[in-house]
């Protein structure tokens, strides 16, 4: 199963292959430019890596269907569709990969919202017979030497451009706007992705707008940054506004000065972003049920102390009630 033993056996068969973790990360930088040289040169550094993948697109000279399923009928239908070929791969979760000859398709990941189907024409797959945290791959039907008889596919066709929400057009996103562009992408889609390779495929896709294009190491930092923020539950994109609370100001002001805690809330809400705003006595009106001023006031005092507001400028006949400002 090693990157060793495999390595000269893809090359022979005209494909430059770069060693993968068990979690089907890449394990070095730039593998989607790697070349028969510098994949030799790996086996030195990660020859007992038992995952290993390649390039999918002009490199490799290989298109993958990746069929999302492991419903044989979901494949036979696929295959129906885009023409038989000599070469299926399973995946270890039990999903399938039909292997065809490069024709200048693109990546397009879910093309047909209905089919859990996707094109990879760039990128890349992780090979078999690598074995990752899921299990093993492995060829099902046909091995690396049908190669030259791969079919090209049929009705792939070529990719939409990313639609612009905001003008209900296609755009290219300019160099100054990718990343947050993408960014943002990301963290819309992660949410509806089973893991960070599938929202990869997201972040793939969606770079192929920008212009001029990213790099990969750019097209992956942005997608990891935006799964790390959903295995935290941290990602609230698409769910409306929310307030920031520490755990530590649920567990302490709740328990010791709830009012303050009711008020900071209040404050967060309406005046998060705001340079400063007033906090007067009669704030208290609009609080559950209408505090009066002294309840008020010491809610206000305890945040105060407790460093969460900071008083700008204080009450005044000029400036009248006092300033604040959140911390």
């Amino acid at each position: 199963m090693s990157f060793a033993r495999w390595q000269p056996e893809y090359s022979r068969a005209g494909v430059a292959c770069f060693p993968v973790t068990p979690d089907k990360t890449p394990a070095i930088r730039n593998y989607l430019k790697i070349g028969h040289p510098g994949s030799a040169q790996l086996v030195r550094r990660f020859g007992d890596a038992e995952a290993f993948g390649f390039a999918c697109g002009r490199r490799s000279g290989l298109t993958i269907l990746d069929v999302d399923t492991p419903d044989e009928r979901v494949l036979a239908d696929a295959l129906a569709r885009h023409g038989d070929t000599p070469i299926v791969v399973r995946s270890a979760s039990g999903n399938w990969q039909a292997w065809y000859r490069h024709d200048g398709e693109r990546r397009l990941i879910r093309p047909d919202s209905e089919r859990p189907i996707d094109i990879l024409g760039s990128g890349f797959v992780v090979a078999p017979p690598s074995r990752v945290t899921k299990g093993e791959y492995g060829f099902v039907k046909g091995g690396l030497e049908d190669l030259p008889i791969l079919p090209t596919m049929r009705g792939s066709e070529a990719p939409q451009p990313t639609i612009d929400p905001a003008h209900g057009a296609s755009a290219h996103i300019p160099q100054g706007q990718r990343n947050d562009t993408l960014f943002r992408r990301c963290m819309a889609q992660a949410k509806h992705c089973d893991d960070l390779d599938a929202l990869l495929d997201v972040a793939y896709s969606e770079a192929e707008t920008m212009r001029p294009p990213m790099t990969e190491a750019e097209i992956e930092k942005t997608a990891r940054s935006a799964w790390r923020y959903t295995q935290r539950g941290e990602n609230w994109f698409g769910e409306g506004k929310h307030l920031p609370v520490h755990f530590d100001e649920v567990d302490d002001l709740m328990q010791t000065a709830p009012d303050a805690f009711m008020l900071l809330m209040y404050l967060r809400r309406h005046h998060g972003a705001h340079v400063s705003f007033h906090v007067a006595n009669d704030m208290g009106e609009r609080m559950p049920g209408g505090w009066p001023r002294k309840r008020m006031s010491a809610a206000r005092g305890e945040l105060k102390q407790r460093g969460l507001i900071q008083e700008i400028h204080p009450a005044s006949s000029f400036y009248g009630p006092a300033v604040y400002k959140l911390t």
